[in-house]
């Protein structure tokens, strides 16, 4: 089954959730990393998405990059909410490059922003599919990817 994209999401608490645990999820399949599950909860307006193995720190950096930035794409900012720094994704993603070694920060978040304005459709497909059932499991995930490419071919 097809769903079709919701273009132009409101921005509103409830949307950023669902496209910011999207943008994991594209983020980590762009990565060959399997996704169990993207879940949107119904009362907190929060999310979550399990992947099936631990990731390496790179992939793990990516990933977390991942959701801000697929904010950042559909909304045009970055989330204005104040995060303390324990649970602040950008700032552990930037600690994490600092801890392997890698200084070039800006370059993966260059990447992982320009993959997902790339993606955009994707992204907005995945995030509507979980606005509107709030569980996105890894078959169904694998399935919307597909379903949209072979679209974007016609």
């Amino acid at each position: 089954m097809i769903y079709a994209p919701v273009m132009g999401f409101a921005d509103t608490e409830r949307n950023r959730a669902a496209v910011h645990e999207a943008g994991h999820a594209l983020i980590a399949a762009s990565r060959g990393l399997a996704v169990a599950v993207i879940e949107l909860h119904i009362n907190d307006g929060e999310g979550g998405m399990r992947l099936r193995e631990t990731p390496s720190e790179l992939d793990r950096i990516w990933v977390l990059y991942g959701g801000p930035f697929a904010e950042k794409v559909v909304f045009r900012k970055l989330a204005s909410v104040a995060i303390s720094p324990e649970l602040d994704e950008l700032l552990l993603a930037h600690r994490l490059c600092r801890q392997i070694g890698i200084n070039d920060t800006v370059g993966i978040r260059d990447q992982v922003e320009a993959y997902l304005r790339d993606q955009q459709v994707r992204l907005e497909l995945v995030a509507a599919r979980l606005l509107e059932t709030g569980t996105v499991e890894g078959a169904e995930l694998d399935e919307l990817l597909r379903e949209e490419l072979k679209l974007s071919l016609t």
